[in-house]
């Protein structure tokens, strides 16, 4: 028979993690990351930072699973529908990041690149995570549209640049007229690209 006893705390919460990390993300959008503490989130969440330990382990940790929860409501989708082209998603991304609502995970992911660039010893999974996961995304949709094999790693590593430089761009200076002309080219070029492959 185990002498251990159980944790009471972290039976408490061991099924309100999905409700914490909701509570974390809606802190980081509201206080930002400078200065990012523990010990003042989880006050501000309403647990003890002892808890959120528990459920998140480190800052990147904690970091990773924020940007998870954001990217699983990207309408990403999961197959390439016949009738829906590449341009297609692009547009249906572009419109689902410029909502005013959602702009502010774009401010908070630029935010986590800056911090992360700056302690990547400490921010090392977030840094090695990211921009793959954007990246295999891109690359499983431009397979599905067509794109060679030989030629996909390119393709999706320049598109995410573009977008991830547009975004930027529209967080930078709000010039939404200039940077949708160049959206315009961008998926103008795209629809061209995927033309080639059907040749």
């Amino acid at each position: 028979m185990s002498d251990e006893r159980p944790d009471g705390r972290a039976l408490r919460y061991q099924h309100r993690k999905g409700e914490i990390l909701e509570k974390v993300l809606q802190y980081l959008l509201d206080e930002g990351l400078d200065g990012l503490s523990f010990r003042k989130m989880a006050t501000a969440v309403g647990i003890s930072h002892v808890t959120l330990r528990h459920h998140f382990g480190t800052k990147d940790e904690m970091l990773l699973e924020v940007f998870d929860l954001i990217r699983a409501r990207e309408p990403v989708p999961d197959e390439l529908p016949q009738d829906m082209s590449i341009e297609d998603v692009v547009h249906g991304l572009w419109s689902w990041w410029t909502e005013p609502s959602n702009l502010r995970y774009l401010s908070l992911m630029f935010s986590a690149y800056g911090l992360a660039l700056q302690k990547p010893q400490t921010y090392d999974g977030f840094l090695q995570s990211t921009i793959p996961h954007w990246i295999e995304d891109t690359r499983r949709i431009g397979l599905a549209a067509g794109c060679p094999p030989d030629q996909v790693d390119a393709y999706a590593t320049l598109l995410v640049a573009q977008l991830r430089g547009l975004l930027l761009d529209l967080l930078s200076t709000g010039d939404e007229p200039r940077i949708n002309d160049a959206l315009a080219l961008l998926t103008e070029n795209l629809r061209i690209t995927r033309l080639t492959w059907q040749a």
